[in-house]
């Protein structure tokens, strides 16, 4: 049996961007993202492993409009985000 958890966060991306699963570019701006890990039984202290991310999106950044929710692999959001905040990036992000 693995022990799982759920943790939130909010993220905030400053340029448009685009994620695996979604056609198209988001929009810059905070959006709500869970993230489902588990435990790692081999570790030496606790630590968890994620495994994957669901990102809230809402219809023109308006709630209550309903949401969809996109699942994303864990590492595609962290190199997402890594490329939106790094300030010598623009030509990649253009892409």
């Amino acid at each position: 049996m693995s022990i799982t958890r759920t943790t939130h966060r909010r993220v905030t991306f400053f340029h448009p961007f685009h994620l695996p699963g979604h056609a198209g570019l988001l929009t810059p701006g905070e959006y709500e993202v869970d993230t489902l890990e588990k435990l790692d039984p081999d570790a030496a202290i606790r630590s968890y492993i994620k495994l994957e991310c669901h990102i809230h999106l809402w219809a023109e950044q308006d709630r209550s409009n309903g949401e969809d929710i996109l699942n994303v692999d864990p590492l595609a959001l962290e190199a997402a985000l890594a490329l939106d905040s790094g300030p010598l990036r623009e030509e990649e992000r253009n892409q």
